[in-house]
């Protein structure tokens, strides 16, 4: 990592000399060795599988190494090309490798139908950024959404509770692959079995699939599925078996085994989740939730852990995941086979784009992909939701990745038409007090900021004050002009995944939330928004969010004087889930949002000058 951001570091002194920005300091992910001009790299790809050598010269490319790492050369050339002034690609030469066989992501179909239109959207995202898997669960409780001809009856509209008769064709499918390969990336299909399966049930009549009748149609489905791709198209089928829960979804290790068999005999990897049901022949599992250490089973892994579940994380989160949220922290190197981000939107949708926009999918994609390619040197817990003070040595990484990010954002994402909703927080400095006025931390370089996480395994990164009470969140801001503008500000940090409960309700009408949580600029209290669905709670999967989150609704307004402005966040607490507190200055909308140029933060009126 030292060596990362010293040459980064490097590049950007240079590039400040010359006077204005440089493509070769803002490549996602960030490579391994970069010489600007003619100059030598004394480096080599050798034998790393995907590893390339790009020269470019005259603005002209060539690449060196296997077929796959000259797909990474041109993919690093695109982005230098679209970074860049038009015509104006700077002479380099760029050696780079992956650290992880497989970098992925899971778009989850069968909760929510998303048009392929989307779909082959993430999977365009994904190959710019040299993903090179596209997971794809295919089957949910809500809806079996591949088209089978061997049983027609999966289609009928008695067998979906969402997004009714709405299904994916073989022709569909078959496209899909074909779009992917074509960019380097590998559907990995997923038909979940035999939790899950509630639109199966239905659609067959088959109350308790330990029946020999549910172990054949499965079986059947399976190898229906492997004639729609020869197997060096689609080498890996992933068969789920996590949350096996119901009765009816209890069966025999027979039934596993059939089903396993079947993949294999189809000449496919065996691939599940992990925890998951036991599938003999298995060769990759998937790690999901927790810290679940596959230790002592030798089975070659992909890491979808924790955050990189992205249906749970606010956007100005992801910077910390992505930089020091380690994938694959256990086992050999031959066991580490990569890491997936996990979209699981749960709750229903109101529009297929919701999924993208909710889950802030292109931005993680972006801020993954580095740590995905080059993996990390260090796991660091502490740091998964709070980034380091900026006087700390590791918050280097952090603040250069997000720069590349924001470039990317303005220069290649405004154009697209796609959400990208995140804006720079490095620069931002709080300052949390609890209600005695003790000084929690200061120097806070975020816009979203946690007092207390609602994962166990997060609890450490988070600021951790009394578990009841409450915090002040302060900021003064330098401003060179008056304005009116627009601001991110959000008070609970919803998940996807029906985070909606009885502790956590969305707020009422003159709340920013069941706390009573404040906010106020130069003492002026900012309104909360005028909530579309005031006051839902319970378990409201089917209650599709509109505005509950800060990243998904229009701005706040918020007034700036010239010169020095106070802002402050009161955010009680009396138990429940998150506690969390979100501010953030911009210009445009949620889904295409800049910073405000010109503004400095300080966490503490003292340090104003």
């Amino acid at each position: 990592m030292e060596k990362r951001i010293v040459a980064a570091a490097a590049l950007a002194a240079l590039c400040a000399t010359a006077g204005r920005a440089d493509c070769l300091d803002e490549l996602l992910p960030c490579p391994r060795f970069v010489a600007r001009g003619a100059a030598s790299v004394d480096a080599s790809h050798g034998s790393h599988p995907g590893g390339y050598t790009l020269k470019v010269r005259g603005g002209k490319p060539s690449a060196e190494g296997d077929a796959e790492g000259r797909l990474h050369a041109r993919q690093t050339f695109d982005q230098l090309r679209r970074l860049a002034a038009p015509g104006q690609v700077p002479d380099c030469t760029i050696v780079d490798w992956p650290e992880f066989r497989y970098r992925g992501l899971m778009l989850d179909c069968g909760r929510n139908y998303q048009d392929v239109r989307q779909v082959k959207d993430v999977i365009a995202a994904l190959a710019s950024y040299k993903y090179n898997v596209f997971h794809w669960h295919l089957t949910d409780n809500y809806g079996w959404r591949l088209e089978s001809k061997r049983h027609p009856e999966l289609q009928k509209r008695e067998a979906f509770s969402r997004d009714v008769g709405r299904f994916y064709t073989q022709a569909e499918f078959k496209e899909v692959v074909a779009f992917a390969k074509a960019r380097g990336v590998t559907v990995i299909p997923e038909l979940d079995m035999p939790g899950h399966t509630l639109a199966f049930r239905k659609a067959t009549g088959i109350g308790d699939l330990a029946s020999d009748d549910a172990k054949r149609i499965l079986g059947e489905l399976i190898d229906e599925l492997c004639t729609l791709a020869p197997k060096e198209d689609m080498p890996i089928v992933h068969l789920g078996t996590d949350e096996a829960r119901e009765r009816g979804e209890k069966v025999p290790q027979s039934h596993l085994d059939y089903w396993a068999k079947k993949v294999t005999d189809n000449g496919r990897v065996l691939m599940g989740w992990s925890p998951g049901l036991r599938l003999p022949g298995q060769r990759v599992k998937q790690l999901w939730m927790g810290a679940n250490d596959p230790r002592g089973d030798r089975t070659p892994y992909i890491d979808s852990q924790n955050s990189f579940y992205i249906n749970h994380v606010d956007p100005e989160e992801l910077l910390s995941v992505a930089a020091y949220q380690q994938p694959c922290r256990w086992g050999s190197k031959e066991e580490k086979l990569g890491a997936i981000i996990g979209v699981w939107h749960d709750d229903a949708i109101a529009k297929s784009e919701d999924v993208v926009r909710m889950n802030a999918v292109y931005p993680a994609i972006a801020l993954l992909s580095d740590g995905f390619w080059r993996g990390r040197e260090k796991d660091e817990p502490t740091l998964y939701a709070r980034l380091p003070r900026p006087d700390d040595p590791r918050f280097a990484l952090a603040a250069d990745l997000e720069r590349r990010v924001v470039a990317h954002r303005d220069r290649i994402w405004a154009k697209s038409g796609r959400p990208f909703p995140y804006v720079a927080q490095t620069h931002m400095r709080w300052r949390m007090t609890d209600a005695d006025g003790k000084v929690l931390a200061d120097d806070i370089p975020q816009a979203t900021v946690y007092p207390r996480h609602f994962w166990g395994a997060f609890q450490q990164s988070a600021y951790a004050p009394s578990a009841n009470g409450v915090v002040t969140l302060e900021t003064w801001i330098v401003s060179p002009r008056a304005m009116e503008c627009g601001a991110w500000i959000g008070m609970t940090g919803f998940s996807r995944s029906d985070g909606r409960s009885r502790d956590a309700p969305t707020p009422k009408i003159g709340q920013w939330n069941k706390h009573g949580a404040t906010v106020e600029v130069n003492g002026e209290a900012v309104p909360p928004p005028e909530w579309k669905r005031p006051g839902v709670s319970g378990n409201p999967k089917e209650t599709p969010l509109v505005d509950e989150d800060y990243w998904y609704r229009e701005p706040s307004r918020i007034r700036l004087k010239k010169g020095v402005n106070h802002v402050k966040m009161t955010l009680p607490k009396k138990g429940g889930w998150k506690w969390i507190g979100t501010f953030a200055p911009i210009e445009g909308t949620s889904d295409h949002p800049r910073e405000i140029s010109g503004l400095t933060f300080r966490s503490s009126p003292d340090m104003v000058k």
